[in-house]
């Protein structure tokens, strides 16, 4: 399982670490929808598979995409799972379940 500290994991940190991307990038991609990115990354990932993105199934995995995103994106944002689980919209026993199907041990 991945452990995430809440408040104290950052997504943009770790790729900024990584050199994949800097500030500017960031200020960048607050300007677009959510929509926007994803239809970018779709468009980038196919060109680089020279448009023969076959037998991935996409539309049956984008919820789940999405989800272990969101996931993620409340270590950082909330101060505790209730927290987390309020900003995500659910209660508390389905954020637990939701961390634990998919893969995240989260230590306060």
């Amino acid at each position: 399982m991945i452990q995430y500290k809440y408040k104290n994991y950052s997504l943009i940190n770790e790729l900024k670490k990584e050199n994949k991307l800097d500030s500017q990038f960031v200020f960048q991609i607050e300007a677009l929808t959510l929509e926007e990115i994803i239809g970018i990354k779709l468009e980038t990932m196919c060109r680089n598979l020279n448009f023969k993105f076959y037998s991935f199934p996409l539309w049956n995995s984008i919820s789940r995409i999405v989800r272990d995103a969101l996931l993620k994106s409340t270590f950082n944002i909330a101060s505790s799972k209730s927290e987390a689980a309020r900003i995500l919209g659910i209660d508390l026993k389905s954020y637990k379940k939701y961390l634990k199907e998919y893969g995240y041990e989260v230590q306060r």
